[in-house]
């Protein structure tokens, strides 16, 4: 029977350990390349024009992309004091001051392995005996007689079973969440939003009483 137990260390021999953890951290090391990438190229397409002349711009981009608005604002009349009069201004910002820059990263990854291992052992062997036997008596005296008979049987069985059970589980989870903006980027997006202030278009112009209000156009350069 003893011959017959499992060798519990034998079974957890040959495991390739080394794919089974660093395989999934080497994936998760090039989504997060593939994830820096994709910030990148975002602030490339939608933050610049394509350039000029390509061949003359080895950085691979143009000028900064803007939406410019155009509305007019109350202001003080001039030319009649206390009076309101009406002046067009015009606001361009940078694109990427207005929108919302992508910058997902792998913050965590749990990877578990299971291996269970169990084992019982018996001999699969079936054994049957019997035994029997009879025994008759008979007395008498005179008219009086009387006999008598005894038999029985002796029956035994036994029997073993044998099983076995081998059973693993391999999991993997990966967690990935948009950390905020870097701290870089959002360092030149304060610097573009002083650059987001009304510029005067036209002369103020007198409001009457039956002017007509403000209006607004967008564009995206």
């Amino acid at each position: 029977m003893a011959d017959e137990l499992v060798n519990m260390s034998s079974q957890f021999k040959g495991l390739p350990m080394g794919d089974l953890i660093g395989s999934p951290l080497q994936a998760a090391c090039e989504a997060q390349v593939k994830l820096a990438q994709a910030t990148a190229d975002f602030i490339k397409v939608i933050g610049f024009m394509p350039p000029a002349d390509p061949s003359k711009d080895p950085t691979g981009v143009g000028a900064t992309r803007t939406a410019q608005f155009r509305f007019k604002r109350p202001v003080d009349d001039p030319k009649n004091p206390g009076g309101i009069a009406e002046e067009d201004v015009e606001l361009e910002v940078p694109l990427l001051a207005i929108v919302k820059v992508p910058n997902l990263s792998v913050t965590k990854v749990d990877i578990t392995f299971d291996m269970e291992v169990k084992s019982s052992f018996s001999s699969t062997e079936s054994e049957d005996k019997k035994g029997e036997f009879s025994a008759e008596m008979s007395i008498g005296w005179g008219i009086f007689k009387a006999s008598a008979k005894v038999s029985g049987s002796v029956a035994t069985h036994k029997e073993n079973t044998r099983k076995s059970d081998n059973s693993a589980r391999y999991h993997v989870e990966v967690h990935a969440e948009d950390n905020g903006m870097p701290e870089g980027l959002a360092r030149v997006m304060d610097i573009l939003q002083t650059a987001c202030a009304p510029r005067k278009v036209g002369a103020p112009v007198a409001v009457t009483d039956g002017g007509a209000g403000g209006g607004g156009a967008v564009d995206n350069g």
